[in-house]
């Protein structure tokens, strides 16, 4: 959505970017207040052997950067997958989630991150799939 991208190297920087939370874990923003991780240290020990491996290491460290439309983009896909999750947990009652969906839409950089962001919060979380056909609910699309 975003014009003058590279599509391969966005991909590619959302496949991997996350690589070291295989060894490191997933900390949330509580934990990161506590522990302290070394990402650098993981990345570079699982990319080691690998023939691509300073591809890898490079795309991490161009998506924690961010300075690069790619990695921009990495970011807010990054974002929009928690916002959705949110927004799952924001329609289904938890009075905490509002709060949370607020700082994560603040974390968008793109325009077209924005965009997919008020969209995602203007929608019903289960619009896509849960609409008013009560017919195909009952008989199961028979």
């Amino acid at each position: 959505m975003e014009k003058g991208a590279d599509i391969d190297k966005t991909v590619r920087m959302c496949l991997f970017h996350d690589l070291p939370e295989a060894r490191t874990g997933d900390h949330n923003y509580v934990n990161k207040k506590y522990v302290t991780v070394d990402e650098e240290k993981a990345i570079l020990e699982q990319t080691k052997d690998l023939p691509f491996g300073d591809d890898i290491v490079n795309l991490t460290h161009e998506f924690n950067a961010a300075t690069s439309l790619e990695a921009r983009i990495a970011k807010d896909a990054d974002q929009l997958d928690l916002i959705l999750e949110l927004k799952g947990h924001h329609d289904s009652g938890n009075p905490n989630a509002k709060k949370w969906l607020e700082y994560a839409m603040k974390r968008l950089c793109t325009e077209s991150g924005k965009t997919v962001g008020r969209e995602i919060m203007s929608s019903k979380s289960d619009g896509w799939w849960f609409d008013d056909d009560a017919d195909w609910w009952v008989n199961g699309g028979k």
